[in-house]
């Protein structure tokens, strides 16, 4: 988690934006008394946006209808940017989840979800079975199972977690002041003087 939290300051504002975003739309389905009766992930934006008092026409609706015809690619979309996530470039994983949200206008909150997250597992397991392949029919290969299954694995937890940067970013900074911290390290150039120096005294 702390991994997640090492970005840039304008990559930490567009994380807490869309964490809180998709931490309002995942707990609104869990709220809401059938999965087909959960809100949308436009409406959740109009919703706050009301809340703040930035709109004061149905704009989210108005978008939601434009987004509801297209096609259900942006979930499959969604999914491939999650799999582009690496510890140093997180931002594939927020532009996922936006995408994730805005193909659920169509498709819904549950089988957006599942085709993401299949279309993430399917480009990790093709890698695989390429790496796969690569080492046995050729002598030189710059792909192999492990890498592939290590940054699999890193990619979907980086992904998983955007939801819960907003709150966990709060959190670290609300306790980092009450956080025990060691003493600083003695420079060796600092070091090797102080040795002279009592040499010298001797």
């Amino acid at each position: 988690m702390l991994v997640a939290l090492d970005r840039t300051r304008w990559q930490q504002f567009v994380a807490c934006c869309v964490s809180l975003w998709a931490l309002a739309w995942i707990a609104g389905q869990f709220i809401a008394p059938a999965p087909a009766h959960g809100p949308s992930a436009l409406g959740v934006l109009g919703e706050l946006a009301a809340r703040v008092g930035l709109t004061g026409g149905g704009w989210a609706e108005r978008v939601a209808e434009t987004w509801q015809h297209s096609g259900g690619g942006l979930a499959i979309f969604g999914g491939l940017l999650w799999a582009a996530t690496t510890e140093r470039g997180q931002l594939p994983a927020l532009l996922g989840w936006v995408a994730v949200m805005l193909g659920a206008e169509r498709l819904g909150y549950r089988p957006a979800m599942l085709v993401a997250v299949a279309s993430m597992a399917g480009f990790v397991v093709l890698l695989w079975i390429t790496a796969q392949i690569s080492r046995r029919f050729l002598d030189r290969t710059t792909l192999f199972p492990d890498d592939v299954v290590r940054a699999g694995v890193t990619a979907a937890a980086l992904s998983a977690v955007v939801p819960l940067f907003a709150p966990t970013l709060f959190l670290a900074r609300l306790g980092n002041p009450y956080l025990a911290k060691g003493p600083r390290p003695i420079p060796a150039q600092r070091c090797e003087q102080s040795r002279v120096h009592d040499q010298e005294r001797s």
